[in-house]
């Protein structure tokens, strides 16, 4: 049962990090977030994130990170890795409030809610007694 919960968060962190390691799809991702809040009525100017080289050679860094993080929690699902990844969460989490206080878009809201999720799951799994299947 451990092992699921920690593969499930891999997983679901694979989806969501993976388009951003990606050139041209990271790019479409970040329109959308936009787009968004757009359609959402926030109004939040997308200019606040400039595209350029810089800025997304450390978005598809973030990406590739979060790929290679989450392939070594889909092999080795350890409660370790799951008490390290709740840990970072709450840092990510962080990180994205930090960031929506600093004016970027609400929207982000949704990744700091996965990222709560995430960690509470991680929280629970690694602290479960009895077998780890």
């Amino acid at each position: 049962m451990k092992e699921k919960m920690i593969r499930s968060v891999a997983w679901a962190d694979l989806a969501v990090t993976l388009p951003f390691a990606l050139p041209f799809v990271a790019e479409a991702v970040i329109a959308l977030i936009y787009f968004l809040d757009q359609r959402l009525g926030f109004g939040t100017p997308s200019t606040l994130f400039e595209m350029g080289p810089l800025a997304m050679m450390f978005v598809h860094i973030m990406g590739v990170l979060g790929v290679v993080w989450a392939l070594s929690r889909l092999c080795m699902p350890s409660p370790l890795l799951a008490r390290i990844d709740a840990t970072a969460r709450l840092v990510v989490a962080a990180l994205i409030v930090y960031a929506i206080a600093q004016g970027t878009t609400p929207v982000l809201w949704v990744f700091v809610l996965t990222e709560i999720g995430g960690c509470i799951g991680q929280v629970l799994t690694s602290n479960r007694k009895g077998p780890s299947t």
